[in-house]
């Protein structure tokens, strides 16, 4: 496990110390500011509308549901762009520059490998996580009352579901040749995911079930809702744990063959 961690602060430096990082950073903290703002600017006229023109908080879960379960929606659509340019470096890049054979020279399990990378990548991931807390602040400070708990269930959501995409994009850096292939075939896939929901509803019957038993986002809407449901969490985390099975396996074949 220490070898583990020392690979994942490792990785999770390497994307501050290059362009793609930043870039990421630079563009996840726009789009969700904006999605911010326009959230809380629409909320404040309907505010202002239903209380004959002068601005009243709708108090509690209203407040919450509105402002971050549309939030965490539209957020959790944007990681489907920005996960397959953060996974998409892990393995790949390695096998660009040539030095994943020379890391498998130290003294790291197969094992260590593929859980400090994801580790690594959930660390990066987590860092443009956190500061979206502020708005929370943000709302506090304006004046609006939220149920934090039903907040911290959207975040919780957010987070796994991120952990469940990041586990699928490193499955694919782990079988591409490069960084390109491995963005595209992830978006791909994260898009097949997302649009299962869609599909449950023009379906009927078992198959209706199927895909919406399947579908990442199914099991997130109710985290946006701030509802923690047992069921959601044992998907997300059987969702990730399953890839990163799959990424070893894939990663234990390379090294067979090699």
């Amino acid at each position: 496990m220490m070898n583990a961690l020392i690979l994942a602060k490792k990785d999770a430096r390497s994307y501050w110390n290059s362009w793609v990082g930043f870039f990421i950073a630079f563009f996840f903290f726009m789009i969700a500011g904006l999605f911010f703002y326009m959230l809380l600017v629409s909320y404040a006229k309907i505010s202002m509308d239903a209380s004959g023109g002068t601005y009243e908080s709708i108090q509690g879960i209203g407040l919450t549901r509105f402002l971050y379960g549309s939030f965490f929606l539209n957020m959790g659509a944007l990681l489907i762009f920005f996960v397959p340019l953060m996974s998409m470096r892990a393995f790949a890049e390695e096998r660009k520059y040539q030095t994943l054979e020379l890391l498998f020279t130290y003294p790291f399990s197969d094992f260590d490998v593929v859980w400090g990378k994801f580790l690594g990548l959930v660390w990066f991931f987590e860092t443009l996580i956190v500061p979206t807390a502020l708005y929370v602040l943000l709302v506090h400070w304006l004046g609006g009352k939220m149920e934090l708990m039903a907040v911290f269930v959207g975040y919780l959501g957010f987070w796994m579901l991120g952990n469940a995409y990041l586990a699928l994009g490193l499955f694919v850096s782990a079988v591409s040749e490069n960084q390109v292939v491995s963005a595209i075939v992830t978006f791909a896939c994260l898009v097949v995911f997302w649009v299962l929901d869609w599909v449950s509803g023009i379906t009927d019957g078992s198959w209706a079930h199927f895909f919406s038993t399947l579908s990442p986002l199914t099991h997130y809407r109710d985290f946006t809702l701030g509802i923690l449901d047992l069921n959601h969490v044992v998907y997300f985390a059987f969702f990730y744990f399953y890839f990163l099975f799959l990424t070893l396996r894939a990663v234990e074949t390379r090294n067979w063959k090699g």
